[in-house]
């Protein structure tokens, strides 16, 4: 029996999401769990209208993963160790974000899936699947649809700028020095010599920093949407006609929901600061080399 862990904040809920329906589309004994508590919780049933039908079998799967990824303490081993011996393992993803077949074969015993899974070759099998369960109710406030009419109506560009919990002394030793000034400065340049009249559209969780560090002729910057409501700025980047996106999960998705058959998508090439070769994007992107 394979189990898929669920957590972090919406992008990752929805690789995870995409990995499980792959799986279970390979191996119908596949499930499940909800371990969300970052973040604005588990966004799926509330932004998709996903059915998390968690009963008391997927509560009883709860139980066993806590068991087996509990590290500090000490009255725990006799468990793991039990349930060890009955082939209950979690297999975590590596941080590297290579994709590995293997992953996708159904495994012995009851083998949970601990990772964040963003590379679509995980779920390219099930693509079908992926685009139907991440359909998105547009937001009807006022702003919004605002934005809505002016993106379907220009050369409309998304530009994901994730800056905030980036920065803090845990996280810019992994993430924070792969988006820099020069790779936005980069891929601005870039979508101007490919596409006429290119009206840019900024999502970010730093909007001064943007104004300060970026020069747009033609720009919008979105700021209506937070906490609750940031879903929707993932919707507004999907349907923007082109994308360039952070080293983040959120913006990936934005842009790989994007249905424009013509769209050009511009990444970084690393997802990590160490990272030597990844699969978190996909190869039809421009990837832009890190400064």
């Amino acid at each position: 029996m394979d189990v898929v862990v669920v957590f972090n904040g919406l992008g990752n809920q929805m690789s995870q999401y995409a990995f499980y329906l792959s799986k279970k589309k390979i191996n119908k004994a596949t499930h499940f769990i909800d371990f969300c508590s970052d973040h604005n919780g588990a966004e799926l049933n509330k932004v998709f209208k996903i059915d998390y039908n968690q009963n008391s079998f997927h509560k009883f799967l709860f139980i066993i993963f806590r068991v087996l990824v509990t590290k500090k303490i000490k009255i725990v081993k006799p468990f793991k160790w039990l349930l060890e011996r009955f082939n209950c393992n979690i297999i975590e993803e590596n941080f590297n974000y290579r994709f590995n077949s293997q992953y996708l074969l159904p495994a012995n015993g009851i083998t949970f899936y601990f990772g964040g899974w963003p590379s679509e070759k995980y779920f390219i099998n099930a693509k079908d699947e992926v685009l139907k369960a991440f359909k998105f109710t547009p937001p009807t406030d006022p702003e919004n649809t605002e934005h809505i009419r002016n993106i379907t109506s220009s050369n409309s560009v998304a530009i994901h700028v994730r800056r905030g919990d980036y920065l803090s002394p845990k996280n810019i030793e992994v993430f924070g020095r792969v988006c820099t000034k020069e790779y936005f400065e980069q891929a601005i340049d870039t979508i101007k010599t490919k596409i006429n009249n290119a009206h840019f559209f900024v999502f970010s969780n730093d909007i001064a920093w943007v104004k300060a560090n970026l020069q747009m002729n033609s720009v919008t910057y979105v700021t209506c949407n937070s906490a609750d409501s940031s879903w929707a700025d993932m919707y507004l980047m999907s349907i923007c006609k082109h994308n360039i996106i952070s080293n983040s999960s959120f913006s990936w998705w934005g842009a790989w929901l994007n249905q424009n058959n013509n769209k050009i998508v511009i990444s970084p090439s690393r997802y990590l600061n160490n990272d030597v070769y990844t699969d978190f994007y996909p190869e039809s992107w421009i990837r832009l080399q890190n400064y």
